[in-house]
């Protein structure tokens, strides 16, 4: 009889082991994919991929030069998907011309913090496009129609917008104000070259402060992606 209350103490000390192990993994999963949901909300593209240094490995590798003199390199490994997106909208109750346009959006990895990448061009990219210059201008990454916007084209791109928004916390993102993208594309793949510059903001207001002096000013790197 002793033998049989061993056997029985250590089954329901089992029973209750294994409860309690099935309900930390079951509130650990919930942690963790309520952590990934909030984690990504707001941002867009692929999360980014490979780990350590940005390498020539890497499909995406932007250096971003800051004012204090420090340089963050900002990459993802896998090759990004970048096709031709059509683009509508509405002005006034006034549904605008649909446009095709060029985009290519994707998480970044550095060895601080990660970005958000955001890049689209005023028109959309050929499929086989030898390589050509489009200047980087703000105005492109406004809805099209608004005011101020530039007007997008059904001919070859001319004009992009580079956009860069910092995560982990999320930080207001930053655009370049001037600069060049070369792009080609064939086989399916879209390469190239950025060299850009962030501006500053404008002038100190008592609404729109200065900003501080680690916003970066340079950019540069490559892009390849699945076009």
């Amino acid at each position: 009889m002793q033998a049989i209350g061993v056997r029985r103490r250590r089954w329901i000390w089992f029973l209750v082991s294994g409860s309690i192990v099935a309900g930390l993994l079951i509130i650990g999963g919930v942690g963790w994919a309520v952590w990934w949901v909030t984690d990504n909300i707001g941002a867009p593209g692929p999360g980014a991929t490979g780990n350590g240094p940005c390498t020539s490995a890497d499909s995406v590798n932007l250096s971003l030069a800051f004012a204090d003199g420090h340089v963050v390199q900002a990459c993802t490994r896998d090759r990004p998907a970048c096709p031709n997106q059509t683009v509508s909208g509405t002005i006034n109750g006034q549904s605008q011309p649909n446009v095709s346009e060029f985009s290519l959006s994707n998480q970044l990895r550095s060895t601080s913090r990660r970005y958000i990448f955001s890049m689209r061009f005023d028109a959309a990219l050929p499929a086989e496009t030898t390589e050509q210059t489009l200047r980087l201008d703000p105005s492109v990454g406004l809805p099209p129609g608004l005011p101020g916007s530039s007007p997008s084209t059904s001919g070859p791109p001319a004009a992009a917008v580079l956009q860069i928004t910092p995560r982990d916390p999320f930080e207001d993102g930053f655009t370049a104000v001037s600069g060049t993208i070369t792009v080609s594309s064939s086989h399916g793949v879209a390469k190239g070259r950025i060299e850009g510059n962030f501006g500053g903001g404008g002038p100190a207001r008592p609404d729109r402060p200065a900003p501080p002096s680690t916003k970066p000013s340079p950019v540069a790197g490559t892009f390849a992606c699945n076009h």
